[in-house]
């Protein structure tokens, strides 16, 4: 029951006049999580429990801070069709860390929340001690898998049924698709909000000039910023062996481009994972990811003390 365990930390605050849904846990450096998808999707949900498989595991070495991103889970939509974007998406996530009182964190995000993190990475190099990219598809080139993969989901959309089915094929065994997950998901599905942002996005011109061109854009941005400097952290890349949306072949793109600049970046492929490696391997997930921050900590920690 680790999602109805997880929900005993929930908290909501308020930032520039959006309502915000977060959960928080533990003592420690300070680990945010961001979790995937984006605002307005029609036929996925997703928020902040997505992460509960590993949010207590994590918890018992860091402040753990979950963030229903802008416009998904609980958190309010963005007041104006201009900020349906990943940019949007970025200055809240910053905004309600500095707004907890933080001025060092570890981010861990996974797909368009990787996208995410690796900006605040760039953008915040003093803020962000590390940083996971957990199947960051968002930022590879080309056209996803997923097109092909949820090309018929079941009617109707974000129902129970195609929901699941939707979880289901992305992963590599079924059951790690939860009942509880199933739950928070069907939930969020029927909020007044999510109909809300579905209806923004459903303009074309929004959803192609807002979000698609500004992503497009800034993902050319940071491929070059990847090649030039590669990213100021060390830098976690974490892919499951089978996924079928978002092929080893597009970690492995991020992975050449990122190391000849940034020596400090891994790549750890869990075997029997689709694109939810924290949901199908939720222990080793959360090991992985805690040493990697925790020896950032350390070598933060050293270079401190010796004044480098």
């Amino acid at each position: 029951m680790a999602a109805e365990h997880m929900k005993t930390t929930r908290r909501e605050i308020e930032v520039d006049g959006i309502r915000t849904t977060l959960y928080v846990a533990g003592d420690g450096p300070a680990l945010v999580l961001l979790h995937n998808g984006y605002m307005g999707k029609p036929d996925e949900v997703a928020s902040a429990v997505m992460w509960a498989p590993v949010f207590h595991r994590l918890a018992e070495h860091f402040t753990v801070i979950a963030i229903d991103r802008l416009g998904q889970g609980r958190t309010d939509n963005p007041a104006s069709a201009d900020d349906y974007s990943l940019e949007a998406s970025k200055d809240h996530a910053l905004k309600v860390i500095r707004a907890l009182g933080h001025d060092r964190v570890h981010l861990v995000g996974h797909d368009e929340g990787a996208f995410v993190a690796a900006q605040l990475a760039i953008e915040e190099p003093e803020l962000v001690a590390s940083v996971a990219l957990v199947v960051a598809n968002a930022l590879t080139p080309g056209v996803s898998r997923r097109n092909v993969v949820h090309a018929h989901p079941p009617r109707p959309y974000l129902g129970r049924t195609s929901l699941r089915w939707m979880y289901e094929t992305a992963c590599h065994s079924i059951l790690a698709v939860r009942s509880e997950w199933m739950n928070e998901a069907e939930e969020i599905a029927t909020l007044d909000k999510t109909g809300e942002a579905i209806r923004v996005m459903s303009d074309g011109e929004t959803h192609l000039r807002t979000y698609v061109a500004q992503w497009t854009a800034k993902r050319s941005a940071l491929h070059r910023q990847f090649h030039d400097t590669g990213l100021p952290c060390p830098t976690l890349l974490v892919w499951g062996l089978n996924d079928p949306v978002a092929p080893l072949e597009n970690g492995k793109y991020l992975l050449e481009l990122l190391t000849p600049q940034q020596r400090d970046t891994e790549i750890r492929i869990f075997n029997t994972a689709g694109h939810f490696p924290h949901w199908e391997h939720p222990e080793t997930f959360a090991r992985v990811v805690g040493s990697y921050a925790k020896e950032a900590e350390r070598h933060a920690a050293g270079r401190a003390a010796s004044g480098k």
